[in-house]
């Protein structure tokens, strides 16, 4: 018997390869990141520029900056400032939870904008986007159940701990050396095992999502046949589980390397930048407001940062994909209308069978 894990390799790397280099389209590559990005990175001012009120609004181009937005910057400041710390910080938590709620819910539907980008090698991200927006959002809502389930069977887990310990009743200031060791061993362990069962759970997730999209079914009841196949087949994917863990060792490093020569290049770049913009700010504005205008300007290079870094590890992303769906033909084979198939589906009759495949699910 053959493992398929073993023999899907060859072929993800070839549909890999035409996806992303025959040819070359670096709009294709920019597109992928963005889908990828979404499933889941005090010098003194002196002389006469010393404050803005005093600068006569003559010399570099940054004396363009309107006196006006300076004032909206310096009032908005103080206005944040004239709030408690508490309610700032109560409202930091709500909005960044808020915030990555809606990038778990985008990031839920392009899981599936993915899958059909590299089935059809044609990335169309707003087209697939709304295709699958219901079937995202089941995702999302499955994703958020399971997580819920997870944190609280860690929860069962850890309890029996913390009353042997005795940091329930006493403390963690009153605890002994040997019981805080027991304490920290206790729930590493306990947090490697929530690890490996949620990376269990992630892998059926994954299977259940082409399943889904392909044999109209909805997400709860494709992963329901995932595991069906699973009681009838579970050795290959015991054997799928070990393969996929030292491709992505394997990828992982290759990441690294790339990403480390990358952020040494562009952290060169955007220090080179931000040294031209801070001397230049500092010529013609106080200290204070200088620091205040630095905060878009390093979001925006965050944000490059993490695009950039996302854009090195597309590809590795791109196999992992054709990996795991390669290895889903053979194992659980529903019909994957696949580019380069035997079975492909020519452009005439493409859009109707999309219409049938985001028919309402069973």
């Amino acid at each position: 018997m053959g493992w398929y894990v073993i023999d899907a390799v060859e072929r993800a790397m070839e549909r890999t390869r035409t996806c992303l280099f025959e040819p070359v389209d670096i709009w294709k590559w920019l597109k992928l990141t963005i889908i990828v990005l979404f499933i889941g990175g005090g010098f003194s001012s002196g002389g006469n520029g010393g404050s803005y009120n005093n600068y006569d609004g003559s010399g570099s181009g940054f004396s363009r900056i309107p006196q006006g937005f300076i004032d909206v910057v310096t009032n908005f400041y103080e206005h944040l400032m004239s709030y408690s710390g508490v309610t700032l910080l109560i409202l930091a938590i709500i909005l960044i939870f808020l915030f990555i709620l809606l990038l778990s819910l985008i990031g839920s539907v392009m899981e599936f904008v993915f899958v059909e980008s590299l089935v059809r090698n044609d990335v169309r991200i707003r087209e697939y986007f709304s295709r699958y927006l219901m079937k995202g959002v089941a995702l999302f809502i499955l994703r958020i159940l399971i997580g819920l389930g997870t944190l609280l069977f860690f929860v069962i887990l850890a309890l029996p701990l913390l009353f042997m310990t005795g940091i329930m009743n006493e403390g963690i200031d009153r605890l002994g050396g040997a019981s805080i060791m027991l304490l920290v061993m206790g729930l590493i362990a306990i947090l490697f095992i929530v690890a490996i069962i949620a990376g269990i759970i992630g892998s059926f997730i994954n299977l259940a999502i082409p399943v889904s999209m392909y044999s109209k079914r909805s997400i709860y009841s494709a992963l329901s046949q995932v595991l069906g196949q699973f009681r009838h087949d579970w050795q290959q994917i015991v054997v799928y589980w070990v393969g996929r863990l030292i491709l992505a060792i394997a990828a992982g490093i290759l990441v690294a390397i790339l990403g480390l020569i990358a952020i040494i290049a562009l952290g060169i770049l955007l220090l080179i930048v931000d040294f031209i913009l801070y001397f230049g700010f500092s010529a013609i504005i106080a200290n204070t407001t200088v620091w205040l205008l630095f905060i878009p300007i390093l979001l925006v290079e965050f944000i490059i940062f993490i695009f950039v870094m996302t854009f090195v590890g597309m590809p590795v992303k791109v196999f992992m994909k054709y990996h795991m769906l390669t290895f889903l033909e053979k194992w659980y084979p529903i019909g994957i209308p696949m580019f380069d198939s035997h079975h492909k589906i020519g452009e005439s009759n493409m859009d109707e069978w999309l219409n049938e495949a985001t028919a309402p699910d069973e």
